[in-house]
């Protein structure tokens, strides 16, 4: 590469990606926190861990496949029919509709 090199590469191809933390990720540590609490009911936790929110629920038969814990912005996800246990890494649409679909579950026991 001749001229400025990667500097100016990398500077012609900075922008404002502030649009996609609606799409998830970008949090901080407590503004994750607060967004999982805040999406969440009684009978499930939240609490901070190092590597972001770790999330725990304990009921039987929930409404969870193994593919549910191994998308992006989750880590560590473990579920039988004791519970379930992940951690969440930023709050996208995945992670939304997780709480959800597990909120609606308790809702309708």
């Amino acid at each position: 590469m001749t001229g400025r090199g990667l500097d100016h590469l990398i500077e012609q191809n900075e922008a404002d990606l502030g649009f996609l933390s609606a799409y998830g990720g970008g949090e901080s540590a407590e503004e994750l926190l607060a967004l999982v609490k805040k999406a969440i009911c009684k009978g499930m936790a939240a609490q901070l861990v190092e590597q972001g929110v770790e999330f725990t629920m304990k009921a039987a038969s929930l409404p969870l496949v193994k593919s549910d814990l191994e998308r992006r912005g989750f880590l560590n996800g473990k579920f039988d029919t004791k519970g379930v246990k992940v951690i969440i890494t930023d709050f996208g649409p995945e992670q939304r509709r997780f709480i959800e679909r597990l909120v609606e579950f308790i809702g309708g026991e």
